[in-house]
């Protein structure tokens, strides 16, 4: 069974004191047996004391999100996305102010699913401020708080559910996410262009996507606008070295181009 600390995820906890914790998907995989490849982190130190840590070490870092709390340390060629703990001071439903916080609680609270605000030390203690594990076990995917409230925070979230309900074995919506629905769908579309794509192209080419694409259909979240997202060359690409025209024609996307096969 694959380690949720390997060597390096150890070696980042001791230059930086302890006061981290590993967190989000890598943990929720872990319990799911899942491998997962990026193993994500929390921490109670300021960005500016992890780059202090992280430079004493001479461990290489990217300062791409400092403003946000996060730094990308890259130990041995391995990046590892180091994030101070956070809350809200303001959203728009695109962008956020963020301000830091000692709290794992107040952090587990401003993070969009309860699968997802899963925290775990060095010891194999798992921290729950939010019913996660419960969720997890019934295979339920459920916003923290108020679904219409979250999305309202960030439009991209209601994507972002699909994606991840994909993952799960359910077969119907949360209940609190259809009431939100025809408030929600509408702000999609104040969306950049990336970042519908990208949400977009996870869907398409992750598990259960004509099931989940089936749903999106039903409740009509998928609009013209999604429909007609202009992919990559090499999203285009990957559709079809996964065979995924027939998908992407039965749905009606009109946003792709087929490459030729040689």
């Amino acid at each position: 069974m694959q380690k949720l600390w390997d060597e390096k995820a150890l070696f980042l906890h001791k230059i930086l004191d302890g006061k981290v914790r590993l967190v989000g998907g890598c943990v929720r995989d872990f319990l799911l047996h899942k491998r997962f490849e990026d193993r994500d982190m929390a921490t109670t130190l300021t960005p500016d004391e992890v780059v202090a840590r992280l430079e004493k070490n001479k461990i290489p870092y990217l300062d791409i999100g400092r403003a946000f709390g996060t730094i990308v340390a890259k130990v041995n060629g391995t990046p590892f996305e180091i994030t101070t703990l956070r809350k809200d001071i303001k959203t728009d439903g695109r962008h956020a102010v963020v301000g830091f916080t000692k709290s794992w609680a107040t952090d587990a609270r401003r993070r969009d699913f309860t699968i997802n605000a899963l925290y775990a030390d060095t010891k194999g203690k798992i921290y729950d401020y939010v019913d996660g594990l419960k969720d997890l076990k019934a295979n339920r995917l459920r916003f923290i708080g108020l679904a219409l409230q979250r999305m309202k925070e960030d439009h991209l979230r209601l994507l972002r559910y699909f994606r991840f309900w994909a993952k799960t074995k359910s077969k119907k919506l949360d209940a609190d996410v259809i009431k939100a629905l025809p408030q929600i769908i509408p702000l999609i579309a104040t969306l950049s262009v990336d970042r519908r794509r990208d949400e977009m192209f996870k869907i398409i080419t992750g598990p259960r996507a004509n099931t989940t694409l089936k749903m999106m259909k039903k409740y009509h979240v998928l609009t013209e606008d999604l429909l007609k997202i202009p992919f990559s060359k090499k999203q285009q690409k990957m559709f079809v070295e996964r065979r995924l025209e027939k998908t992407l024609e039965t749905f009606g996307f009109s946003g792709y181009k087929k490459e030729k096969r040689r």
